[in-house]
């Protein structure tokens, strides 16, 4: 199945730049890279990695406190 090496490749990068972006401190951009990945990772496995939303999460936690 073809896609689905595309949507891990997808989920890969989307992964990779959220980090990044957590790495810069961007962590409303983060989320929304970690998001896209989810939905992925729900569309081709059911549900999504916990990993994946354990690095949404840190960010989440980051911004409630800058707020």
């Amino acid at each position: 199945n073809m896609t689905q090496g595309n949507d891990f490749e997808r989920i890969e990068e989307l992964v990779n730049k959220g980090i990044s972006f957590q790495r810069e401190g961007k962590h409303k951009e983060a989320i929304t890279c970690f998001d896209k990945a989810i939905s992925l990772d729900e569309n081709m496995n059911g549900e999504a990695d916990p990993n994946l939303l354990l690095l949404k999460n840190n960010s989440e936690m980051k911004i409630d406190k800058e707020e």
